[in-house]
């Protein structure tokens, strides 16, 4: 339970600019430290006076045991942690700093004092501790979770998008998952990457929603991006389960409103010559609505370059899923037509698609080959980085080596964590008289694999070139 509310309150607090996080109810004595008997006493009093609510009484005890040894760690870190909770911020900073120093390879002294800078809105100090104490050992949810807004509120969308993952993947609490979502939606809305956000969404909708504040703030950010066939859909589910929840029920007339702006715009939307068919298909894009994208739909396969590219472009613009519609048009011969559609498979997020993204490496437009390697570096795995390696060598892609070192270092990353994965997933529950046994197995499988994974790179730089 104690965990629970520290979930709760991190979900309630990220909706906040200006978040206020309290720390993990969860008490450091789990961490076994020894220490001596007359600290100990003043530790056991401290913890009994700051769990019956006695912050300045529990100060005082710490400050005690700090006294009867400054070297113990765990001593320090109480009072930095009852300093933090009295909003005592620079001398919670201090003893937290003289705990780490202490005991730098205890990961849960470096989480707390990167939730104090996290709470003083020290997004890029909080973050690098974060990193700091997961090398060191695994960090609680909690950590997680706010390692993840730490990211985001640095523009560092992607890297907080995979924190939220993680954070979703070691939760069982579906409310704590709705709130991962939620960061990785709006993440995914800032990339621009609309077909994501709408997948992520869609499959919350589906889902038993316990904090509809969550899904509010949600479909606000969908009608900020003018997506208002979500944001119906969104606020469609609050107003059903809360009629009292009035604003979502005005949010809902305004939404029918344009609604039928728009149906009597389509009818017009066939006829007359180019440059009036464009207009319209401008007009419509400002709002995103299915009927809109089914209209635009039958109009793919027109015979002017720019009413092809203002379909993809809306298709993309609000991340429909019609891929089977548009993927004969990435051999369409008008360049700009042939980009369009890259970016849209580029965006949609969808790795059943790398084959026909790596087809556009060779692409003579230097814009598509940026797209599909930043794609493969997303998705692709360690096969890829013969042919990854070859584009960095050609002189016609200087202008995208940035995104060629970037792809093959996510690739080799990836391969890496596959490695580790792989090798935990061999080990067995320890046992005394095996562990040494057992370490030498796990060491020589990691040489296997490594070395298969090596000779199939060899393999296939050999085969292709």
């Amino acid at each position: 339970m104690e965990f629970v509310d520290s979930c709760k309150k991190l979900i309630n607090g990220l909706f906040n600019d200006k978040p206020k996080i309290t720390i993990s109810n969860s008490s450091p004595d789990k961490i076994t430290f020894l220490v001596k008997r007359t600290v100990k006493h003043k530790l056991e009093e401290g913890k009994r006076r700051l769990e019956s609510g006695m912050v300045e009484e529990a100060i005082e005890e710490y400050s005690a045991a700090v006294d009867l040894d400054p070297s113990c760690g765990i001593s320090q870190f109480n009072l930095g942690y009852a300093y933090h909770e009295d909003g005592q911020y620079e001398q919670a900073q201090e003893h937290y700093q003289r705990a780490i120093e202490i005991e730098p390879s205890c990961p849960y002294f470096i989480e707390h004092l990167a939730r104090l800078n996290f709470e003083n809105l020290e997004y890029s100090e909080a973050d690098k501790l974060f990193k700091r104490a997961s090398m060191i050992g695994m960090i609680q949810p909690l950590s997680i979770g706010l390692w993840g807004r730490a990211l985001f509120e640095q523009k560092r969308y992607e890297e907080s998008i995979e924190a939220f993952q993680l954070l979703i993947n070691n939760e069982k609490q579906n409310s704590i998952k709705i709130g991962a979502r939620y960061w990785q939606t709006l993440g995914n809305i800032r990339l621009g990457r609309m077909a994501e956000a709408r997948k992520i969404t869609e499959q919350m909708l589906r889902k038993k929603v316990s904090d509809y504040k969550i899904i509010y703030n949600l479909g606000e950010a969908f009608i900020e991006c003018r997506c208002l066939d979500l944001a119906r859909k969104i606020f469609e589910k609050i107003a059903i389960a809360h009629e009292e929840f009035l604003i979502a029920r005005l949010r809902l007339e305004d939404i029918r409103s344009l609604e039928k702006e728009i149906e009597e715009m389509l009818p017009g939307l066939f006829e007359g010559e180019e440059d009036k068919l464009l207009y319209r298909i401008h007009a419509l894009s400002e709002v995103g609505d299915e009927r809109v994208s089914k209209a635009l739909i039958a109009m793919v396969r027109s015979s002017s370059a720019l009413v092809r590219e203002g379909v993809i472009r809306y298709q993309t613009q609000y991340g429909y899923n019609i891929p089977n519609d548009l993927l004969p048009l990435l051999c369409d011969g008008t360049d700009f037509v042939r980009d369009a559609v890259f970016e849209y498979f580029s965006k949609l997020g969808n790795p059943k698609y790398l084959n026909q993204m790596r087809s556009g490496l060779q692409d003579n437009h230097i814009e598509i080959r940026r797209k599909c390697v930043s794609f493969l570096g997303r998705f692709s795995s360690i096969e890829a980085l013969p042919e990854l390696e070859m584009l960095s060598t050609d002189i016609k892609n200087k202008g995208i080596y940035p995104e060629i070192r970037t792809a093959i270092s996510q690739i080799k990353q990836r391969y890496q964590k596959n490695i580790d994965a792989m090798i935990v997933s061999c080990a067995s529950p320890d046992n005394h008289r095996n562990t040494s046994r057992k370490k030498r197995r796990n060491f020589w499988i990691s040489i296997l694999v490594q070395g298969a994974l090596i000779a199939y790179f060899v393999y296939v730089l050999l085969t292709r070139w």
